[in-house]
């Protein structure tokens, strides 16, 4: 700090490390934002401390105090004296339930992280995370009650879009005629397939309990007809040989290293050769996106008690050894969310 040519070198590392240290300060200043539904008032219009205030139920010197931290972190910004509307960022989390229903189940995981270091020396202990996602460690995947499976599946379609356009924007699946998702939830990635090329024929498959949800959106979505839909256990049940393309969207990355073999493996005996196979989750690598997003999703998948973030590498000598062919990494625009890796069965 003393050396003129290096003081700002040593100021940048402060403000880096700053925000590793207040990171769950700012992390609070969003998700208070989101729960008390300052950025849908302010989706409508510009708006006052006061008027916030009422609609809240908090004072409007309160209010005024969260509006000058939210400014701060570039989510809202005063256009004149008491008068605030929503900034770049505050605006993608008011135009994006994905992004809101992400931030409001970070609580659940922020309560099972209170100590990390007890779930590094006792990843057996059982956490909120683990319940949540109950279908992701294979315990009776079969038997999984509709509760169940409608709260993860609610997550998972909230959050499917921005990764749904990741993925389109960096490969045409135009060139095939037909593609089966498997794991594909309730459909919202067959969904956006269908709406970027209409003559697709989409295939489903996933858990019976949650098939029938998959029916009701894809019929909702005017795809009842297009689409079929199969049940069953991706890692014991025979899967349907009928598709060009089959797509494997952040299933991987849920799973240890011994069960996302034995899912390869049974795609690998169920599927017919020339069969394209695409993996397409977030994975770690050299950009700032796969760095943030390794981290992220290494203390996540810690909390849930199962799953890796994986490198591409990774992924690909992993498709070699289940006698997949042909591996091959397709960036994204969008590290953070996803990045591509293809093979042929």
């Amino acid at each position: 700090m003393r050396i003129p040519g290096l003081r700002s070198i040593a100021n940048r590392k402060a403000v880096t490390l700053f925000r590793l240290t207040a990171g769950f300060v700012f992390s609070q200043v969003l998700t208070t934002c989101v729960r008390l539904g300052v950025f849908e008032q302010l989706e409508k219009g510009p708006g006052s401390a006061e008027q916030l205030a009422r609609a809240s139920g908090i004072s409007a010197e309160k209010m005024q105090l969260l509006l000058e931290q939210a400014e701060r972190l570039d989510l809202v910004t005063q256009i004149e004296p008491g008068s605030w509307m929503l900034d770049d960022a505050g605006a993608v989390v008011a135009g994006d339930q994905g992004i809101k229903q992400m931030v409001l189940h970070h609580e659940m995981l922020y309560r099972d992280l209170t100590s990390p270091e007890d779930l590094l020396k006792h990843p057996e202990k059982e956490t909120q995370m683990k319940s949540f996602w109950a279908y992701a460690r294979g315990r009776q995947t079969l038997e999984l009650n509709e509760n169940t499976a409608q709260r993860y599946s609610s997550l998972m379609h909230s959050s499917q879009s921005m990764l749904a356009d990741c993925i389109l924007d960096a490969h045409d699946f135009g060139r095939y005629g037909s593609i089966l998702d498997v794991g594909g939830g309730d459909g919202s990635f067959l969904t956006a397939c269908a709406g970027r090329h209409p003559d697709l024929r989409l295939h489903l498959f996933d858990l019976p309990v949650v098939t029938g949800l998959a029916r009701e959106n894809l019929k909702a979505n005017g795809l009842g007809n297009r689409a079929n839909v199969h049940g069953g256990d991706f890692v014991n049940s025979p899967i349907p040989d009928m598709a060009d393309c089959v797509s494997l969207v952040r299933i991987l990355c849920d799973h240890d290293d011994d069960r996302a073999r034995q899912i390869l493996k049974n795609l690998h005996a169920s599927l017919r050769p020339g069969t394209k196979l695409m993996i397409a989750e977030a994975m770690s690598g050299p950009s700032e996106g796969a760095r943030l997003a390794a981290v992220y999703f290494s203390f996540y998948f810690l909390a849930m008690g199962s799953g890796r973030c994986r490198s591409d590498a990774e992924i690909k000598a992993m498709l070699i050894e289940c006698g997949f062919n042909k591996p091959r990494t397709i960036k994204t625009n969008n590290p953070l969310l996803a990045t591509l890796v293809f093979a042929e069965r």
